[in-house]
Parts: structure tokens; C-alpha cells; sequence
């Protein structure tokens, strides 16, 4: 009987907070093996002293939700000697996510030597180095909108003949919704031209959209959006060409009203439809599925497991003709909200590491349905990135391809060539100098390269001109107005008489404090100087003040459009605007002289 009422005491005297954090403890570990990630990191956190396994399993479940960002903060609590190799890999693959290449292979040699399996770790660190190869090709890509674009949401893009299909808002239903219907756009002369309506015999009343078409374009798979108890679902419909017009045949056979099945892809050979659908037996949200036609049906859809899959979700899937599985998810970690990533088949018809296709393909909103076409050379796909989400836009990507500017610099008077010159070409916003040949061709023109991008964008360039004898030369090339072949006139100096160049300077004993004056940039019709131009002279009224026994002289010029003339005319009026704001500031009319080149 005494021991039964010491065992009473000593129970009463265990704090009731602890009991509740082991309560907290066991509801969070039931959470994690349903694979219920959110309810378990709620009843995790609130144990209070969280131990390096408490910190584990919360990290994992950030990392299932693919927030790899709170994940990796759980993750770094953990000390450093008691991480286990699942850990490592999981960090791995989240410095990969934020473009740390390096630190990613770093962890992926320290999971190695903690016993990771080794293949597992090889065939990661390969990925990285193509994922390496692979960015380094996208830094040449041109990203561009291209003609026709959807009014709001435009639910994936499809190739069609020579052309595309995708969604577009079509008209009211008694003036409650939009309803998503497709459209057509040709390619015609390296352009989309404007979209019109496509199958307009298919389900008037009824959202569609995410189509495909199968290789002899008789048959369309798309998705069809339907309420069914207040919530939102899709299905793949198939539709047949009879009389000339598109009827709709039936649902697919895999479809149903429990689940959503959507976003279908067809094989180059029609054989193989991949798709996206929340069925049960996925790993969460949106999985990626493929069945295969057995020649009168589709069969049951077979998941692709879970290097493809997350928690969250996966959809609008691609076979690119180079054979790489495309796909867009917010799971994987990434830029935004879906991103897209790719993948391809190992030796063992398993599939290889996920890769982030990275910058220009994706931006901090959602980017998805890429598109690539066997008779065309750039790319499609589909992102929200300008409207905060709200309206989709198609954008093209292709090789950003060079072109090349020739000019060469002949005598004002004669006419003839001048060689052996100091020539500097760069960016006027930015210091980025471009290499130029200087070896002359037989017609005696120099010569640097320029992106298609910069020549469509119209980024403005500045040549300068330097030859002994002669007035130096600067001039504003933009690409996007001006010939890529011309010519630069440069004018002999005027020697006044009795003034030697370099004998008759006297030294000057400049101030400790160095004092730099730019060019001053002005547009023909500009009103009033900026408030940059405005602080270039007023530190050349400083710099006066310092030295009042120095004269100034602003020589103004333009650019090479117009006819001399009247470039001399607009230059010479700008100089003295800049001399009239000098003598305002308290500069003598004396010591200011002004001078203008036509350009």
C-alpha cells in the first residue's frame, strides 16, 4: 500500500506542461506518417525545447510541402555531428534549388562519406553538371512576347498545324462568367498572326482548354472545367472531326467525377498520353500520369513516381523532341509560384534527378506549357510574370543570335580613310565595353557584334573616335534606327596661330580631392536639364571656384541623324544653354566659351 502512494506522488509531481508537450509531440508524429505535413508542423512548434530529431522532422515536412526555405532553417539547427545522410541529401537539394551550385556538391560529397548510398550521390552530382551545361546555353536565349496574346487566362498552349491552340475569354453567360474557349493562331512569315476561333461547335457553354491533337489531327484531347459541389474539377474529354465540324465523342475512360484529370499531352507517335490528376494513390495535390493506347482504349494511368512527384503539385506535362520529360511545380523548390523543371529516362527507365530549367524560362510568378515544334527553332511557353499573376502571356525564346555593325571614319575634307585609330565602343547605361576589329577589311571598315535583342530593344551605344591631328569623336549609334553599315566624318584641329599644344600649357596643381566630369546627355527638344546634367555643372561651377584663372570651354555635339546643319544648329543652342546656367551660378561671360560640331 506505501508503494502504491509513492507512486501516486511521483506522478503528481511531473509538471503538466511536459505532459502537453509530449501530447503535442505524438499528435505531430501521427500528422507525419498520414502525411499530413501542415497539421504536423503546427503541433511540433509547439513543443518548446525542440530537439535535433523535433527539428528533423519539421524540416522534412517543409521540405515535403516544397518550402525549402523554412525547410532549410530547421535543417541548420541541427548540429552539424549528429546529421544523418537523408539530411545532407535534402539540404543538397535545397542549395540546388537557390542556384548554389557549388554548396550543393559540397553536401553532396559530406552525405557520401556519412554513408549515403553512392549511386544515388553519383547520379546527383552528374545532375548538377548538366544542369550547369544546360544554364550555360540559356544565357544566349532571347526572350520575347510574341504577337497575339490571350485576354486573361489562356490555360496552355498546343501545336497545331502550323500554328497554335490555346484558350481565350469568349462571350457572357447571362452576364455572369467568362467562359474559355479555343482559338487558332497561324504561323505565317516567322509571326503568330491573331488568334481565331477554333471548334466553335464544341461545347459552347463549357470552359475548355489544355488541348492537344493527335498526330493525323482528327482527334482532340482537352480539358473541360465543371462544378460539382461547389468545388472545381476537370476532366479529358475527346472530341472527332465529322462533316467538318468538331464533336464531342465521350470523357476518358480513366475520368471521373471523384477526381480531377487534366492538362493531357500526346506522344510524337500518339501512343502515350500524359496528363495531370489528383486520383487517389498520388503523393499529394497534383500527380503526373501516363497511359498508353492498347489500340482501342486508354489504359489505367500509372503514376511517375515520386522523383517526378511532390505533396504539392505537378501539371501541364511535355515530351520535348529531344526526349526530355518537361513539366511545371510548385513542389520541387524553386523562382516562384510553378516553375518549370525537366527530367529523362536513365539506362533503367527510372527517372533522373529533376532539374530547374532557371532564368529566362522562369521568374517569381508561375511559368508553365512549354511547347517546342520540329519545324521551327525557338520554344513556347506560357507565364503570368507582367501582370502579378493576373493574365497570362506566350513568350518565345530562341538563341539570342549576333549581328555585326561596320562603320569606318573617313577625312571631312578628302574623303578618305582614316586608319589607325582609338576606338572604344560601349553601352551609353552601363560600362560594358565591346571589343572592336581593329584590323580594316579591304573597304576599311571596323567592325563589333551586338545582340538581336539589343538591336530590337534599341539600346543605345557610344563610339569614340581618337586620331593625333584630329578633333575627337563621339557619336550615339542606335541599332534599332540606324543602318548597320556607315560612315563617321572626323575634322582636322584648327591650330591658333602662336599657341603651341604641348609647349605653351603651363602645369596646373590640381586638388588632392579628384574631380570628374562626365558627358552630358540632352535630347533635342528637352526643355529644361535634368537633375543629373544639373549636378555635372554645378561641380564644374566648384571646380572653377578652386581655380578662377582657368577659362572654360563647352563644345556640344549630336548624334549622326540629320543633316549637318541643323545638328550644329541644336548642338550650338544646347552649349549656350549650359553656358547661360554656368553664368547664372556666378561664372563671368568671359571666361565661358561655346563651340558646336554638327555632329
Amino acid at each position: 500500500m506505501i508503494g502504491k502512494l509513492k507512486l501516486l506522488l511521483l506522478l503528481l509531481l511531473i509538471p503538466s506542461s511536459l505532459m502537453a508537450q509530449d501530447k503535442y509531440l505524438k499528435k505531430g508524429d501521427r500528422a507525419l506518417i498520414k502525411g499530413e505535413y501542415v497539421e504536423a508542423i503546427l503541433h511540433y512548434k509547439k513543443v518548446e525545447n525542440k530537439s535535433a530529431n523535433l527539428n528533423r522532422k519539421i524540416a522534412e515536412s517543409y521540405f515535403a510541402l516544397g518550402d525549402y526555405k523554412r525547410s532549410e532553417g530547421f535543417y541548420d539547427a541541427i548540429p552539424e555531428e549528429v546529421r544523418r545522410p537523408d539530411d545532407l541529401l535534402n539540404m543538397a537539394k535545397i542549395y540546388l534549388a537557390k542556384d548554389s551550385f557549388e554548396a550543393a556538391i559540397l553536401i553532396y560529397e559530406k552525405a557520401k562519406e556519412s554513408g549515403a548510398d553512392l549511386d544515388e550521390v553519383k547520379q546527383n552530382l552528374n545532375a548538377i553538371n548538366e544542369l550547369i551545361a544546360f544554364r550555360n546555353t540559356t544565357k544566349e536565349l532571347h526572350l520575347v512576347k510574341i504577337s497575339t496574346q490571350p485576354k486573361g487566362k489562356c490555360l496552355g498552349i498546343a501545336s497545331f498545324a502550323d500554328g497554335i491552340v490555346y484558350s481565350n475569354t469568349s462571350k457572357r453567360i447571362n452576364n455572369k462568367e467568362n467562359i474559355h474557349q479555343l482559338v487558332v493562331s497561324a504561323y505565317e512569315n516567322s509571326v503568330y498572326e491573331s488568334a481565331k476561333a477554333f471548334a466553335k461547335s464544341l461545347e459552347a457553354k463549357t470552359n475548355i482548354g489544355a488541348a492537344c491533337l493527335s498526330p493525323d489531327g482528327q482527334k482532340l484531347y482537352y480539358t473541360r472545367w465543371f462544378t460539382r459541389k461547389r468545388k472545381q474539377q476537370m476532366e479529358i474529354a475527346v472530341a472527332e472531326i465529322k462533316d467538318g465540324k468538331w464533336q464531342t465523342k465521350e470523357s476518358l475512360g480513366f475520368s471521373s467525377r471523384k477526381y480531377s484529370c487534366c492538362y493531357p499531352f500526346l506522344s510524337a507517335d500518339g501512343k502515350k498520353m500524359y496528363f495531370a490528376s489528383d486520383m487517389k494513390g498520388g503523393f499529394g495535390g497534383m500527380d503526373l500520369y501516363v497511359s498508353e493506347w492498347d489500340g482501342r482504349n486508354w489504359t489505367t494511368p500509372k503514376n511517375l513516381g515520386n522523383t517526378v512527384n511532390t505533396f504539392q503539385n505537378e501539371i501541364y506535362p511535355r515530351i520535348l523532341k529531344n526526349g526530355q520529360l518537361w513539366f511545371s511545380s510548385d513542389g520541387h523548390g524553386g523562382y516562384g509560384a510553378l516553375d518549370l523543371f525537366f527530367t529523362s529516362r536513365n539506362a533503367d527507365r527510372t527517372w533522373a534527378p529533376v532539374k530547374n530549367a532557371g532564368m529566362p524560362y522562369n521568374s517569381e510568378y508561375s511559368d508553365y506549357a512549354i511547347l517546342d515544334f520540329e519545324d521551327r527553332e525557338h520554344l513556347l511557353f506560357v507565364s503570368d510574370r507582367e501582370d502579378r499573376g493576373l493574365r497570362d502571356q506566350i513568350y518565345k525564346l530562341e538563341m539570342n543570335t549576333k549581328e555585326d555593325v561596320e562603320f569606318r571614319v573617313i577625312d571631312f575634307q578628302s574623303g578618305k580613310i582614316i586608319e589607325n585609330l582609338k576606338v572604344q565602343v560601349r553601352k551609353v547605361y552601363g560600362d560594358t565595353e565591346f571589343p572592336v576589329v581593329n584590323e580594316l577589311n579591304q573597304d576599311g571598315y571596323y567592325q563589333f557584334s551586338i545582340l538581336k535583342e539589343e538591336r530590337q530593344s534599341g539600346v543605345l551605344f557610344e563610339i569614340k573616335l581618337e586620331k593625333e591631328n584630329y578633333q575627337d569623336k563621339l557619336i550615339q549609334y542606335n541599332p534599332s534606327v540606324r543602318k548597320d553599315k556607315f560612315e563617321i566624318k572626323m575634322k582636322h584641329l584648327e591650330r591658333k596661330a602662336g599657341f603651341a599644344f604641348v609647349e605653351d600649357l603651363l602645369p596646373i596643381a590640381y586638388p588632392a580631392k579628384k574631380i570628374s566630369f562626365k558627358n552630358i546627355y540632352y535630347l533635342k527638344n528637352e526643355a529644361e536639364f535634368s537633375e543629373k546634367v544639373r549636378k555635372i555643372l554645378d561641380r564644374l561651377y566648384r571646380f572653377w571656384k578652386l581655380f578662377p584663372d582657368l577659362k572654360i570651354k563647352i563644345n556640344a555635339h549630336s548624334d549622326a541623324i540629320g543633316d549637318e546643319q541643323t545638328n550644329r544648329h541644336v548642338s550650338l543652342k544646347m552649349a549656350e544653354k549650359a553656358r547661360s546656367y554656368l553664368l547664372k551660378k556666378g561664372l563671368q561671360s568671359t571666361i565661358v566659351e561655346v563651340d558646336a560640331w554638327g555632329e
